[in-house]
């Protein structure tokens, strides 16, 4: 067993200083921007940020509902599920953990802290949770958490529990929408740690580790990360379950916009 597997299973994370290069962490906040940017071109603003933050506070300020469907549409950007799967990730896992097949269950997540960018009465930060009743996967399963703003303990870190995965899966509230709460009976608030990381750095964690968003920013701060979740093809009960996941493939069937699209919209894109 390697240190970094044996002081994974000890803790329920890890974190892999360096393991991607600048660039491929720029390329990812230059997609994003660049969605961003369109959509400020779309409204009117003539204004070209270089900057993703102020990007992403141009749009807030200028039609909070427009960057809500924004935000949330950028897991689905290519950059974002290339990053999540790029090869140092995937070499890791096979490196260090033994990982020899693997499956993708799903979601993907863009997670964006920022007190600038706050959603009234909308998603600011996590409350304490494992993830492993939202993926039902593999045991030894894992979350990869990217940071793409380096983040310290004034930045809105991911705070976990060390040693919490050994305890399997807690009892919960359910919070609906948001997530299953782990209740404040079944930890301390001394128990949690920040995750402190640079850009380049990535965190990989158990699937059963507690963990929750600090909602403690500087002003001026940003926050952006991805994550995704990655189970392990090998691992018994997972063979045995036949390879579930929570998450659902499902079809929007009903057409969001009425009478979309026009002839003439049809015709723009593949008229000559």
């Amino acid at each position: 067993m390697s240190d970094i597997l044996a002081n994974f299973k000890r803790d329920g994370f890890c974190v892999a200083k360096g393991l991607l290069d600048d660039d491929e962490v720029r390329k990812v906040n230059d997609g994003l921007l660049g969605v961003v940017r369109a959509q400020l071109r779309h409204l009117g603003i003539i204004e070209n940020p270089v900057d993703l933050f102020k990007a992403l506070k141009m749009l807030h300020s200028a039609d909070i509902d427009r960057y809500k469907r924004v935000v949330s549409a950028l897991w689905r950007h290519e950059s974002v599920f290339s990053l999540s799967i790029h090869p140092s990730i995937v070499g890791f896992m096979r490196k260090e953990f033994g990982w020899s097949d693997y499956f993708v269950p799903g979601g993907q997540v863009a997670l964006i802290m920022s007190d600038e960018l706050r959603i009234p009465n909308g998603y600011f930060g996590l409350i304490p949770h494992q993830d492993f009743p939202s993926v039902q996967g593999s045991l030894d399963g894992v979350v990869v958490w990217i940071p793409l703003t380096d983040v310290d303990a004034s930045n809105f870190p991911m705070e976990v529990i060390p040693g919490s995965h050994a305890k399997g899966l807690l009892p919960m509230i359910d919070r609906g929408a948001f997530t299953w709460e782990v209740p404040d009976t079944a930890y301390r608030e001394a128990d949690f740690r920040p995750v402190c990381v640079k850009k380049g750095d990535v965190v990989f964690m158990s699937m059963f580790t507690v963990h929750r968003s600090s909602t403690h920013g500087l002003p001026g701060s940003f926050r952006l990360a991805v994550s995704t979740r990655l189970d392990n093809a090998n691992e018994a009960t997972f063979i045995d379950r036949a390879y579930p996941t929570a998450y659902q493939r499902s079809v929007h069937r009903q057409q969001y916009y009425e009478g979309f699209p026009e002839q003439q919209q049809v015709d723009r894109i593949f008229k000559q």
